[in-house]
């Protein structure tokens, strides 16, 4: 693996901070935008020289004479050699650099990389890629979002309740990536028409979206009212499905060769088997018409550059799933009795089928949907 690295002088005439908001916020998505130079990387990291303790810098003989450290990782010398040649280098990249950057002080060399502890891979990578997660501040929802903004992705959280959005979207300040937070009741049109228009005032382009908002109802089918089934099936199933024609100019603006938008719908297991989960008959006839709308969205949209799969979740700890178990004594333990994996899902279970299907790794699939229910469904 060949890497470059750059030590950069910012160009006289701009302050460090000046440097700094051209390079991350206008060179960088620059970069971002041109496919044909960044397919040959295997990554690309910006240092700000200056934001460090100067006297921990000096340990290691640190001047702070550089403005910025650039670090471009590629795959071998052919490929670099052919990323600085390629037509988006020399006429898009490369006649920005001097917008911001003194380049006759600037210092590189080029070396082949030796890992001491490894980065975490590329191929699950979701930097810089915005996302939008519906429900995204509590249950399964919040693990999506945490994992996404813990990988790097700039996430949207869309919920109803706005202190628990706000306070969830400031839990993850310092994570990898950023969270901010918008409240929205998806079951409202002009709510939803409303959430929409700050989405595309905040971002240019959506990467992923995680439809994953909805509400859980059970009862006898003798007490299954009218009024609570076209609820649920208004926020299951009609809000991700007008969600997601809503956001198709951002999910093609964030479509790229290689690497197209994804759209992630969350099923359920409740969809997959024949049980009526305690008279749960609105709830997984919803899901199940989400996994069905999943396959029929992929086999209209995959050619456009915007992946559609779907997740059937079992059990993860929630406030769902709590107050089942909270409801009838000893429901929690016969459940675990008959996962296979003899446990609830975790965070980190859901957290990887959505990073999976959001980053390089998920590019060829589309039109699946994936249980992670610990093998329950084929017990």
């Amino acid at each position: 693996m060949s890497t470059i690295v750059v030590n950069i002088m910012r160009r006289p005439d701009l302050s460090h901070d000046a440097f700094i908001d051209h390079w991350r916020n206008r060179h960088a998505p620059l970069i971002r935008s041109c496919p044909e130079f960044t397919r040959h990387l295997v990554s690309y990291t910006q240092f700000d020289a200056h934001a460090g303790p100067p006297d921990l810098a000096s340990l290691f003989g640190g001047s702070g004479d550089y403005d910025g450290i650039a670090v471009l990782r590629f795959r071998n010398r052919k490929a670099m050699e052919t990323a600085f040649a390629c037509d988006q280098y020399v006429n898009t990249i490369r006649p920005d650099e001097p917008n911001f950057v003194d380049l006759e002080n600037c210092t590189s060399f080029v070396t082949d990389a030796f890992d001491v502890i490894g980065a975490p891979s590329p191929l699950f990578d979701v930097t810089g890629k915005t996302a939008v997660v519906t429900g995204g501040a509590k249950g399964i929802g919040a693990m999506l979002s945490a994992a996404l903004c813990e990988a790097g992705a700039d996430v949207i959280v869309l919920g109803r309740d706005g202190d628990a959005g706000n306070r969830f979207a400031q839990s993850l300040e310092g994570a990898r990536g950023t969270c901010s937070f918008i409240e929205a009741d998806l079951a409202d049109n002009q709510a939803m028409n409303d959430a929409v228009a700050q989405i595309s005032g905040m971002a240019d382009a959506v990467h992923v979206l995680v439809n994953n908002a909805g509400t859980f109802t059970a009862a006898p089918i003798e007490d299954t009212d009218t009024q609570s089934w076209d609820a649920l099936m208004g926020l299951n199933l009609r809000a991700p499905f007008f969600l997601t024609k809503a956001l198709l100019p951002l999910l093609r603006a964030g479509s790229q060769e290689g690497d197209p938008a994804r759209v992630i719908m969350i099923g359920s297991i409740a969809s997959l088997w024949g049980n009526s989960s305690g008279g749960a008959y609105g709830y997984a006839a919803s899901k199940a018409a989400v996994h069905q709308l999943t396959r029929m969205l992929a086999s209209d949209l995959t050619g456009t550059g915007i992946n559609v799969n779907a997740i059937a979740p079992g059990y993860f700890p929630s406030d769902m799933t709590d107050g089942f178990f909270a409801a009838v004594p000893g429901l929690k333990d016969q459940v675990i009795e008959q996962i296979p994996a003899g446990r609830l899902g975790a965070p980190e279970d859901a957290a990887g089928a959505v990073l999976y299907l959001s980053s390089r790794a998920g590019a060829y699939v589309s039109g699946a949907v994936i249980p992670v229910e610990g093998a329950l469904w084929q017990a």
